[in-house]
């Protein structure tokens, strides 16, 4: 008698949960909830670490190197995304340079969590990388792979995994170029 009693409970439990799930999650979604994970997560002396060395396996670059595209990279993989966008490198640079962007300097709108933001560091060809959390107009907060947790410190070679509130400034030296949805 108990074992009639619990099917239909167990039945209604099991569809209360799946109807309670999204039915599609998009792959910027769910690279934002990778990176989300990692917030609080901190390099082991200089650009080092269990996981900044695991960020900076799957973009095949060296211990040590720095690893704000390698995180990225890290999370788009971690989600399912195959082909581009990744840089296959640790430049940060290279995401805007082998993929199709929405120019900050053009841009004022609302994008969703995951989209791929770069920043270029005067004409150099370096510069830093980090996922949206949310963005509206000109302004919002990111979620950054080595980068410093306040406004002060690093902005591009910090100590680890941070939400950061940021703003399109294109007179800035160290300044957001690019956008990259997917």
């Amino acid at each position: 008698m108990k074992l009639l009693v619990m099917i239909p409970l167990l039945t209604a439990c099991f569809f209360v949960r799946i109807l309670s799930q999204p039915l599609y999650v998009s792959r910027t979604h769910k690279t934002y909830q990778i990176a989300k994970g990692f917030i609080g997560t901190k390099e082991v002396g200089n650009n080092g670490g269990y996981w900044v060395q695991r960020f900076q396996k799957v973009s095949n670059a060296p211990r040590g190197a720095q690893w704000c595209a390698c995180f990225v990279n890290f999370c788009l993989d971690s989600a399912g995304v195959k082909g581009l966008p990744n840089t296959y490198s640790g430049l940060a640079r290279s995401l805007a340079m082998r993929n199709k962007t929405i120019k900050a300097s053009t841009f004022n709108g609302c994008l969703p969590a995951g989209t791929i933001v770069v920043w270029r560091r005067g004409n150099t060809i370096f510069g830093h990388a980090g996922l949206v959390e949310s963005w509206n107009g000109t302004k919002g907060t990111t979620i950054e792979g080595n980068t410093s947790s306040g406004a002060k410190g690093s902005q591009n070679d910090g100590d680890g995994v941070w939400r950061r509130r940021r703003a399109i400034d294109p007179s800035s030296y160290f300044r957001i170029t690019d956008f990259i949805t997917y």
